[in-house]
């Protein structure tokens, strides 16, 4: 059995963490991380902390290893790997505003075009439709066929199934 893991938080720390737990903006295990140590500094074991947060006791234990060693540093992950976004929010939106508000219909190959003229953000066509079809859904879920759109040779194709 591994020897028993405790921690003593300052005032102004307990009072940090307690911040981060309840910080809706912080990511969730961010958060996880400052609960595991404000609970070990409570006195609970690693056993109970992973219960009651459904980690792993391992997981517990190098949470409150990597304040020992990196004090706040440690509740944070590291930057991930890869190439940053180009694009912000705000990009996709003036996208969306141009089809939604000008008369004109726009394909990708157009819509990368008018970003790069006014935005000076440079996306592919091919990204700018992933994009679109994520933020309208995965594309897979079947879409209802309205009776109105049917021409009377199709509805009585349908009949006849």
């Amino acid at each position: 059995m591994p020897a028993r893991i405790k921690i003593r938080l300052s005032g102004s720390e307990e009072k940090e963490l307690l911040a981060l737990i309840h910080d809706s903006n912080i990511p969730e295990r961010t958060r996880r991380r400052a609960e595991v140590l404000r609970l070990n500094s409570q006195g609970w074991t690693v056993k109970k902390i992973a219960s009651w947060i459904n980690l792993s006791e391992n997981t517990v234990r190098k949470t409150i290893c990597r304040w020992l060693i990196q004090g706040k540093a440690g509740l944070w992950d590291k930057p991930r790997s890869g190439r940053k976004r180009t694009w912000t929010e705000a990009d996709i939106k003036y996208l969306e505003d141009c089809c939604d508000n000008q008369e004109r219909t726009y394909n990708s190959k157009q819509l990368s075009t008018l970003l790069m003229v006014e935005r000076q953000v440079k996306l592919s066509p091919d990204i700018i439709r992933k994009i679109f079809k994520k933020k309208s859904g995965n594309g897979n879920e079947q879409k209802p066929v309205l009776e109105s759109t049917l021409t009377p040779s199709k509805k009585q194709q349908r009949k006849r199934i």
